[in-house]
């Protein structure tokens, strides 16, 4: 089973036991459909059901089933929460969460590797891709720069001649 992180807990929030929470995803309302969350605790993956959630200043608050009071979900301050595989949502064609693109090999139009794809950035313009080999590239994930994306084959195709290091 793969695990997939959708969010960071930053704090306790209050005497009730809630935690603030940033989801990773730009559609807010996509965190309400999980019934259940996955956190590390002692080693070990552990099953947290949300008992409550509400926005507050671009981020939720979280009060979890059977943890009371800010002493019980102290543990997953700093740590991030997690979702199976197969309980995200699916996407449109043309469409990749951040987990699938990192590692896959970027190759220029050539088809000759220019590096590999090390994290994203997002910007308020376009999610880029970072791409690291001789030297660190930025790619944006737009039409102009993107020839092809293959999950299968784990290639990105760029129009490299758009590019600058």
């Amino acid at each position: 089973m793969r695990w997939i992180p959708v969010g960071r807990v930053l704090s306790t929030h209050g005497i009730r036991g809630e935690v603030s929470f940033h989801y990773y995803n730009e559609a807010k309302e996509d965190f309400l459909r999980y019934a259940s969350l996955y956190a590390e605790k002692d080693d070990t993956i552990i099953e947290i059901k949300p008992a409550s959630v509400r926005s507050h200043k671009n981020l939720f608050l979280i009060r979890f089933k059977g943890l009371k009071g800010p002493e019980e979900v102290s543990f997953l301050v700093k740590k991030e929460l997690y979702v199976r595989e197969g309980d995200l949502p699916q996407l449109n064609a043309n469409e990749y969460y951040e987990y699938q693109l990192i590692g896959l090999k970027v190759l220029n139009s050539a088809g000759a590797e220019i590096g590999k794809v090390e994290s994203m950035l997002h910007t308020e313009a376009n999610d880029t891709l970072v791409v690291s080999g001789k030297q660190e590239i930025l790619v944006p994930m737009i039409d102009e720069y993107i020839i092809e994306i293959s999950l299968e084959r784990s290639f990105v195709k760029v129009r490299e001649d758009l590019l600058v290091p």
